[in-house]
């Protein structure tokens, strides 16, 4: 297994993979969709050259003919969505999870004969045009959920999202205001719980290589009540704490990330050694996975492993197979765009909203009965 992971080819692309594919901005290739004439014929074409290899479905008005994406009509909206990724280095754009998301985000624009309109801005320091010249009619954000958004994006970034109605994509950054559509942490914690137990875990270890970020904070600390409601020890193996948090965030793509926490793991002495590892995101199992085995050690054998998002392209070639919760990104990229609307309808309400999406289980064979080896 490779020391660091290389962004996956989805099974059904997004605009940020076409983005990649082509080698533009993501902003670029919002404009060939939209405004053709707005780019320069050699861009456009590796855009859509890029599209067709890729077999991405673009998103199309009804009306359109020929495949092209005709502009919408003057109405009461400009009924136009905005897409912002912000503070994020491309391996984070590019996981499985955020671009299922993503695709959500488009299915439902696309269900609703909505435009959409797109930006990528890494260090979060700059205004989108689509923002500076009023042409959406709200946002759909995601961030990294490390760090503080008033400390690591520009004040005119940070103002130009609040003049709008918008919707933070799989939880918010420390500080930032509004509508959030994210996964039910707490049912997840559960789900991962109870099963351990129904395998016959009672000591479990949840592995934290980066403290400080909102959502796995949160799928800790619901892990540790489940934990004690189940009469079940808990230990946390975390990384150290960063002092200062900084914009562009990448993913966790090294084994290195993870050796230093497995180490704890084994120094402990046999018998006070947890029996499975329980990590908050697919990608950090996949590291996890490569680790252990640089260490001779096997998943399932040595030690279980559960794991939460559930990104296929990542774990396809895992053995033995992950177990995981299915965070249900794609349906959290639908609710959000459902959401969005209902803000933007209802201007007066300014109560901020908070829906959970309920994830499931998706069981593999990464997590060792211990009730049958009993």
């Amino acid at each position: 297994m490779k020391e660091s992971l290389a962004p996956p080819q989805l099974e059904k692309p997004t605009v940020v993979d076409v983005a990649r594919e082509a080698q533009v901005a993501l902003g670029t290739v919002s404009r060939v969709l939209n405004s053709p004439d707005r780019v320069t014929e050699d861009t456009r074409r590796r855009v859509l050259d890029a599209i067709e290899r890729l077999d991405y479905q673009p998103l199309r008005r009804k009306g359109s003919r020929d495949g092209a994406v005709d502009r919408p009509a003057k109405k009461r909206r400009q009924e136009t969505i905005g897409l912002l990724l912000i503070g994020m280095d491309d391996s984070l754009t590019h996981l499985p999870v955020i671009t299922e998301a993503i695709h959500g985000v488009e299915l439902a624009v696309a269900a609703a004969d909505e435009s959409l309109m797109l930006s990528n801005v890494p260090t979060a320091d700059r205004v989108p045009a689509f923002l500076s010249k009023n042409l959406v009619d709200g946002l759909i954000v995601k961030s990294p959920l490390l760090g503080d958004l008033r400390k690591c994006a520009s004040l005119e970034l940070v103002e130009a999202i609040e003049r709008f109605p918008h919707v933070w994509l799989i939880g918010q950054p420390g500080s930032a205001q509004g509508d959030v559509v994210t996964s039910d942490s707490d049912i997840g914690a559960r789900i991962a719980a109870e099963y351990l137990y129904y395998k016959g875990h009672r000591h479990i270890a949840y592995l934290h290589p980066r403290p400080g970020q909102s959502r796995t904070e949160g799928l800790k600390q619901a892990f540790g009540a489940h934990a004690e409601r189940l009469d079940m020890k808990l230990s946390r193996l975390e990384g150290p704490r960063r002092e200062k948090v900084i914009w562009p965030l990448p993913a966790i793509t090294k084994t290195t990330d993870l050796e230093p926490l497995l180490d704890q793991w084994m120094a402990l002495p046999e018998q006070e050694r947890p029996t499975a590892i329980v990590v908050g995101a697919d990608s950090i199992a996949v590291q996890l996975y490569a680790a252990m085995q640089k260490r001779g050690m096997k998943v399932g054998e040595d030690i279980s492993v559960l794991s939460f998002n559930h990104e296929k392209p990542l774990v396809l070639g895992l053995h033995p197979s992950l177990t995981t919760i299915d965070i249900q990104a794609e349906a959290i990229g639908k609710r959000a765009v459902d959401q969005l609307r209902w803000r933007i309808d209802n201007p007066e309400d300014d109560l901020p909203c908070r829906l959970l999406i309920a994830p499931r289980l998706v069981e593999g064979e990464s997590v060792a009965d211990l009730n049958a080896s009993g």
